[in-house]
């Protein structure tokens, strides 16, 4: 009897309250318009990595901002968040991108490291251990949006490449 008593018990005082916490993660954020940026950013990031051996040599997240934000831009911009398990100086000077599109490759225009300082509310790394980038090409058009991949060249380790050639659904989130 204490048994099922003890059991009860623990099975009472496991129960929360499911309205007010989700099992599904999501962007929260006290601003709702802040919200729906962090949600897009999540929605507009591919992942990629380099493998080297048996360990992961470098974790990449590339974010196509121009979706995030609406971003109406004379160019096509990417945040790119870089985690390296050996921290390179001078990583900087090794990255190369290009942007592929229709059988077209062009390389990128900047690829400008950012500061701490110059962090925003989006434009912030997700782990303090990553270098956040962000990688400029010549403006693209729409159709040319559908097939669009980016791909990152990191001397001397190897090659990732992010697809984000989808159709543009119009978003329901204002």
């Amino acid at each position: 009897m204490r048994f099922l008593q003890a059991l009860v018990l623990l099975f009472l005082a496991s129960c929360s309250d499911v309205r007010k916490t989700s099992l599904v993660p999501s962007a929260k954020s006290e601003n709702p318009q802040l919200e729906k940026l962090l949600e897009r950013k999540v929605q507009s990031s591919r992942k990629a990595e380099i493998i080297q051996g048996k360990s992961t040599a470098i974790i990449a997240i590339a974010t196509y901002l121009n979706d995030v934000d609406n971003v109406q831009a004379a160019r096509e911009l990417f945040l790119i968040e870089l985690y390296e398990k050996t921290p390179s100086p001078d990583i900087t000077n090794k990255l190369k991108s290009q942007l592929i599109s229709g059988g077209k490759s062009t390389d990128s225009l900047f690829i400008t490291k950012l500061t701490p300082s110059q962090y925003t509310e989006i434009l912030y790394p997700s782990n303090p251990y990553n270098t956040l980038f962000i990688i400029e090409f010549l403006r693209i058009s729409a159709k040319h949006r559908e097939t669009m991949r980016l791909k990152l060249d990191i001397e001397n380790l190897g090659s990732m490449d992010f697809n984000f050639g989808y159709p543009t659904l119009n978003s329901k989130l204002q």
